[in-house]
């Protein structure tokens, strides 16, 4: 067996505890290979030469490439030595560190063996229980709700304006306690958590430029806002992300216009990343975030920047009581730093939730040492493959699988599935204004595992293509808050408060070109069957929530069924 086609690696996503006495063992093996048997033998470190036992993998998984089977160990007491043996094409072959052969040398083993030590509980990823089953909703803070609380002069701009892409700096008034108003309308939605875009003083209208870190901006309410906006939201048992910008700040902070005025004199030229005595613009010398100069970047390998920063992280905790962080940009901020802010909140508050805006593949940034999880954009592209067609049920669901397969089960729990979001156009206008295929792009978020975002207006189905159309103002006098479709997507988040898709275990494949997500926990289980082929498919059984499900007991094609099954 050529090793190429084998993937397995010790204390990582393919060996990992799941608690303080089992651990999961996974193995890849290429889709090419005819596999009949697939065995872990496996004993405590200091014996398994002599005594070792053998145990059964099942395939649990599969992508485009690799078939990926899994069992659950005991640990001895919680050290692991082990091999793998494979039975393929009627022939014996062992695999450890070493390689492949067909024959295993025990008395080698300690040179030659896998071996995982999990006797640091602290490195055990576990779901955050506070969290768990949360539905998040993503609010634009000035685009959400206007109160009458606050002086609205500088309001340029007509709440209900279509034509965003021609006034980018637009502001419409929307404030937090317009946020306030509208709490009982988020719980009785079924929202378990707000994530806000930054709220801290800055000129714009997005606030990624902030110019004061510490303070609340007063066109928002300021901090006497922001606490009553904390307090009333934990009352309902909803909890309040915050989303920190520590990649770059606004020119027109003290810190950089030190810089600008002092150039190397001062003592803040160092947080940035200037090639000159001093910043300049024309032509641009330093670093910035993407191509604007008014973000300047900030240099967070630098130790006093650390500081500065991890004492921001530790105010809102201390002085707002608030219950995670979404972190802007995160890949372009140190890996160093990240440790020692995720070391640092979590000592303040034990279960604060941290969340890394990547884009892309992140299992560098994950272990407990950086973030919970990021926001999973590549969950998007595969929902997006699947509701626009250019993949088939059968690919989608080893499109889904090979996500689950990036990361360990409690980094999975803990995603944050987007569909929208402010950088991206709506998913319901991805969906070319189809509400059928928002709804079915919402169920399969709802039984995915990891945290569900929504965001805002997305649950009454409004239009916006990218930035800045994506950022309208709400439309509170909409028709679809009465509509069926609305009732249905609220009953998609209520769905999702199911202990089963809470707690369960997840299962995806294809059947009968039906992309189909099952989840199971205790015995009881629901399975997410869904249609995007051109025909009806029949499908009965103990169905719980359906869209576009005929008489005929047929799912029509952009439908859906929830059924209820059991082990």
């Amino acid at each position: 067996m050529d090793l190429s086609l084998l993937r397995h690696q010790s204390d990582s996503r393919y060996c990992f505890s799941l608690d303080e006495k089992h651990a999961l063992i996974r193995i890849a093996i290429s889709r090419l290979t005819e596999v009949e048997k697939v065995e872990i033998i496996y004993g405590d470190p200091w014996s398994f030469n002599r005594h070792h036992k053998y145990q059964a993998l099942e395939l649990k998984h599969q992508d485009e490439a690799f078939n990926y089977y899994e069992t659950v160990i005991e640990l001895y007491p919680m050290r692991l030595m082990y091999v793998f043996y494979i039975r393929e094409n009627n022939e014996d072959y062992y695999f450890c560190e070493s390689g492949v052969s067909n024959q295993y040398i025990f008395d080698l083993a300690f040179i030659s063996a896998f071996q995982f030590i999990g006797e640091n509980i602290n490195d055990i990823v576990i779901d955050n229980p506070s969290w768990k089953g949360r539905v998040i909703y993503q609010i634009f803070p000035e685009r959400f709700n206007k109160s009458n609380k606050l002086n609205k002069d500088y309001v340029n701009c007509d709440w209900n304006c279509k034509d965003l892409r021609n006034n980018r700096g637009a502001m419409l008034g929307g404030d937090l306690y317009g946020i306030i108003e509208k709490l009982d309308y988020l719980k009785e939605l079924g929202i378990g958590a707000i994530y806000l875009t930054p709220i801290q003083t800055s000129h714009s209208n997005h606030k990624y430029d902030i110019v004061d870190y510490f303070e609340i901006d007063p066109d928002f309410g300021g901090k006497e806002a922001f606490k009553e906006l904390v307090t009333e939201a934990h009352k309902r048992d909803i909890k309040i992300m915050l989303d920190m910008v520590f990649n770059h700040m606004s020119e027109h902070n003290p810190i950089f216009l030190d810089v600008l005025n002092k150039g190397r004199a001062s003592k803040y030229y160092d947080w940035f990343f200037i090639n000159g005595e001093k910043p300049r613009k024309f032509p641009l010398n330093y670093l910035c975030f993407s191509a604007f100069s008014h973000m300047p970047k900030l240099n967070t390998n630098n130790i006093e920047v650390q500081r500065y920063l991890l004492d921001v992280a530790k105010y809102y905790i201390h002085e707002f009581d608030i219950d995670g962080y979404r972190l802007d940009v995160s890949e372009g901020v140190s890996h160093d730093f990240w440790t020692k802010f995720k070391l640092t909140v979590k000592q303040e508050k034990k279960d604060m939730l941290v969340i890394g805006e990547n884009w892309f593949n992140s299992e560098s940034y994950l272990g407990n040492a950086q973030f919970d999880g990021v926001m999973n954009y590549p969950f998007l592209s595969a929902v997006s493959g699947y509701i626009c067609k250019a993949t088939d049920a059968k690919e989608s669901a080893e499109a889904f699988e090979s996500l689950l397969m990036r990361y360990k089960d409690g980094h999975n729990r803990m995603m944050m599935n987007i569909l929208a979001s402010h950088d991206i156009q709506r998913f319901f206008t991805l969906c070319n204004s189809d509400k059928d295929l928002s709804l079915l792009g919402h169920a399969i978020m709802m039984f995915y595992l990891g945290y569900p975002l929504i965001y805002y207006g997305e649950e009454i189905f409004m239009y916006g293509e990218g930035d800045p159309d994506n950022r309208r103002g709400m439309e509170w006098d909409s028709k679809e808050f009465d509509s069926n479709e609305h009732l249905l997507f609220k009953e998609l988040i209520r769905l999702r408060n199911d202990p089963i898709l809470k707690e369960g275990d997840i299962t995806i494949y294809h059947q009968d070109n039906l992309l189909v997500i099952k989840r199971f926990y205790q015995g009881s289980g629901l399975a997410l069957v869904t249609n995007m082929s051109d025909y009806p498919v029949s499908m009965d059984g103990n169905i719980v929530l359906k869209n576009r499900y005929n008489i005929n007991k047929e799912i029509e094609p952009k439908g859906f069924v929830v059924i209820k099954v059991y082990k």
